[in-house]
């Protein structure tokens, strides 16, 4: 059994190591040490530096080690990356617990979602053409990123559980325009977000269901919140008053899970969708 906490006379030095990566112990960190008021149980303490300056890119991934259990005592005292640190395995009964409190939170999410959507009407034959929009895309390291103006957008966001139909052009994959949905690609990790929508490719036949929608994140004025230069570097893109225009002008949505398989898109598509903000 273990407990979690944090006391400040516990935390590493610059010469601690993760003993399962090997590489220095520090943004984050997880030490597990037994109770001294019980010694039949661990106390896990954990750590962080919390930054309160322009967002900074998340570091390359790196291939996750696989975990495995704690080992008793040869793991106690030691300092782990929050991704490397060795699992406790619970009593059956906390983990039955704990999968019964995952499972009514799962159902209670799915449900909130289908009340949701509930309310959007399904357009009538007779309702005419839906309003028009235009946007580009791009795939990039797995995920979709949308771009469009401000002023579209915000035309576009009048529209919230109404039907409309986006006139999407692929981006073109040397420019300003490319470099900028790279970097949205990249700070969409870094919660800098204004908002999260879902949406759902409009069908005559069916109606949205949770599993039929996909969550986008909404990047808009967002460079401003960023360590530009970081950036630039992690995207192998030069700085230029152009790009940092097209940023500003302009409002990026970012799938927010990676497509499964390779998905490139068309040089020019048509798509009817609704969206709601979440």
């Amino acid at each position: 059994m273990s407990d979690s906490g944090n006391r400040a006379d516990v935390r590493p030095s610059q010469h601690d190591h993760c003993p399962e990566c090997g590489t220095a112990v520090a943004g984050q960190w997880v030490s597990y040490r037994q109770n001294p008021d019980n010694p039949a149980t661990l106390i896990s303490h954990f750590g962080g530096i919390v930054t309160t300056g322009p967002a900074e890119p998340p570091p390359p991934t790196i291939p996750k080690p696989s975990v495995r259990d704690l080992e008793y005592p040869g793991d106690l005292g030691v300092f782990f990356h929050p991704s490397c640190a060795p699992r406790i395995k619970l009593p059956e009964r906390t983990q039955d617990e704990i999968g019964k409190l995952l499972a009514e939170m799962i159902v209670a999410s799915y449900e909130r979602t289908i009340a949701r959507w509930a309310r959007v009407g399904q357009p009538s034959p007779g309702e005419g053409d839906p309003p028009r929009f235009r946007a580009q895309v791009a795939s990039i390291q797995t995920r979709r990123v949308f771009t469009m103006t401000r002023d579209e957008w915000k035309r576009v966001r009048a529209h919230e559980g109404r039907l409309i139909e986006l006139d999407i052009e692929r981006t073109l994959a040397d420019g300003v325009a490319s470099a900028a949905s790279a970097i949205a690609r990249l700070a969409a990790e870094c919660s800098v977000h204004t908002e999260r929508i879902e949406v759902w490719r409009y069908s005559e036949t069916a109606r949205p269901r949770p599993e039929t929608l996909e969550d986008y994140l909404v990047l808009e004025n967002f460079a401003r919140r960023l360590n530009l230069p970081m950036f630039l570097e992690r995207t192998s893109t030069l700085d230029s008053p152009s790009l940092r225009k097209h940023l500003r002008d302009h409002v990026f949505l970012v799938k927010e899970r990676p497509d499964q398989g390779r998905w490139e898109p068309k040089t020019r598509m048509h798509e009817r969708i609704v969206f709601l903000k979440v």
